[in-house]
């Protein structure tokens, strides 16, 4: 059975155009070496439209969709995703772990319905 969720982090103030590269190559990276992964969706918000509520600045969005729960485990313990925080964790708000880990809101969802098209 399939594995959609969604993410959600924060990056820093003074940090967008740095975190805004490292997020592309890690959907590049995950995208080339995580079968596994059948979705992996990076968005921010587009302040040139209305969204009601306004979010909150250095929002990031994931979309993910993983061929089971196996994938996505082998995905957030996997090196893509573990050197990526390791490397790049500073760029994000954190929690008050220690160490530090990158502060995430995760929503795991159960499909009613939809379809994908290939984007053109």
């Amino acid at each position: 059975m399939y594995y959609p969720l969604i993410a959600k982090w924060t990056i820093l103030p003074g940090n967008e155009v740095k975190a805004t590269g490292v997020l592309k190559k890690l959907a590049q990276d995950v995208n080339e070496k995580e079968p596994g992964t059948l979705l992996y969706m990076v968005h921010v918000p587009n302040f040139e439209e209305k969204s009601l509520p306004t979010p909150p600045t250095g929002e990031v969005l994931f979309w993910e969709i993983y061929q089971n729960h196996e994938a996505f485990l082998a995905h957030i313990n996997g090196p893509i995703f573990q050197d990526f925080v390791k490397t790049n964790g500073a760029l994000f708000l954190s929690d008050f772990s220690t160490p530090p880990q990158v502060f995430m809101i995760t929503e795991v969802l159960t499909q009613i319905e939809g379809f994908s098209r290939k984007a053109m």
